[in-house]
């Protein structure tokens, strides 16, 4: 990473060479930005005392008028993950498994390595602060399979590869888990050389259809689906950026378009939610990662820390809920749940507690995780200076 950018012809040169180094500063802004509708759709868990809601009213959250759609609809945030991780996965890492440059043990350690250490720590903090609200309020606070078999399940990133399991402990991990099982699936079909377009098109198709008419709930299948979207994403955009620049203004304009009409047709209801999502997400992505080149190394900087707080708010998010939980946990009616200074100071917290997480817990346990189970490199050399998300 260079350093801060000086008032030099030397600086000017590196400013503009900073859109190159992070080729895919879209899908940061991107993560970052489906962070906050699962933050605000999470906000009524401030409703809850023990498994039940109690004087809940969505219209009566702060900011309602303004919020709505993120309070109502949050889910489909992890909707776009799933893809964003898809099209992530396609570009770092389907042609090196291929090719046989990335063995399943370093795949594994990668993925270990990065999801592993904060799961551990923010599941055992769960644990604590579950049991310890259970023994004043005598139930579960929001999840209720709090025992021996759903904490084993927990551990092994393990607890919703079935649609029957329920929610336990951090269970926002859920679709973490999920992805999990996905990745597993990406890495054997890569291996066998499913990486080419019309598989990938299958791939999606056949998953897609599996999901409608057998597995409507099944998060595997659901993730799936997505997931492979994303790759479909990730070669359109493969095949895009070596096109003359001209190629890629048409197809922005043309992205732009779309997304203009998807959205009026939702908002209209000629199209209902899910549609819109699935529909207009791999456009969003393609859009994005052709916009947002900044200039200036600085920008680039601030948008890939804003990227790295994704997966830290998703996890801390649920057991800072459950820490002010306890402190009301005599009078819960004193929680000034509907206050807009409330609701910003959550928000506050749980990217401060994201940003620390980062610095001082994930990115030293994946270090030396890396360093010590022999996986060095922080990046898939064949896929250039993609983002680090996955790296």
């Amino acid at each position: 990473m260079t350093t801060s950018v000086a008032k030099s012809d030397a600086a000017v040169g590196t400013d503009q060479t900073a859109a190159a180094r992070h080729p895919l500063l879209g899908i940061e802004v991107l993560r970052f930005a489906c962070t906050v509708p699962i933050l605000l759709l999470h906000y009524q868990h401030f409703y809850h005392v023990g498994l039940g809601l109690v004087g809940f009213d969505a219209t009566k959250q702060p900011l309602f008028w303004l919020l709505k759609p993120f309070y109502l609809y949050g889910y489909f945030a992890v909707q776009v993950f799933w893809g964003l991780s898809g099209f992530i996965f396609y570009w770092k890492y389907a042609n090196p498994i291929r090719q046989g440059t990335v063995r399943f043990g370093r795949f594994v350690n990668m993925r270990f390595s990065r999801l592993y250490p904060l799961h551990l720590l923010t599941l055992l903090i769960v644990a604590l602060l579950a049991w310890r609200y259970q023994q004043i309020q005598g139930s579960a606070f929001v999840y209720g399979e709090q025992n021996a078999r759903h904490f084993v399940m927990q551990l092994f990133m393990a607890s919703n590869w079935t649609s029957s399991a329920g929610s336990s402990y951090n269970a926002p991990i859920w679709s973490v888990s999920a992805e999990v099982a996905v990745y597993l699936i990406f890495f054997g079909l890569c291996r066998i050389g499913v990486t080419r377009t019309w598989m990938l098109i299958a791939l999606t198709v056949a998953t897609g259809w599996l999901r409608v008419y057998y597995w409507k709930t099944d998060p595997i299948v659901e993730c799936m689906f997505l997931f492979y979207l994303g790759t479909v994403t990730g070669r359109v955009y493969q095949a895009l950026i070596v096109r003359p620049a001209r190629t890629k203004h048409v197809a922005t304009t043309v992205g732009l378009a779309v997304l203009a009409v998807g959205t009026m047709s939702a908002r209209s209801g000629f199209i209902d939610s899910i549609q819109y999502v699935q529909s207009m997400m791999p456009v969003l992505i393609v859009v994005l990662v052709l916009t947002v080149h900044p200039r200036r190394d600085r920008t680039c900087r601030t948008i890939e820390t804003l990227g790295n707080l994704t997966y830290s708010s998703y996890l801390w998010h649920f057991p800072i809920q459950l820490l002010v939980a306890l402190l009301f946990i005599h009078d819960p009616t004193r929680m000034p749940r509907q206050s807009v200074l409330f609701l910003f100071g959550f928000l506050a917290v749980t990217y401060i507690v994201a940003a620390l997480s980062f610095r001082f817990i994930e990115k030293p346990a994946q270090e030396w995780l890396r360093s010590h189970l022999g996986s060095k490199s922080r990046c898939v050399e064949a896929a250039g200076p993609a983002i680090r998300h996955c790296a």
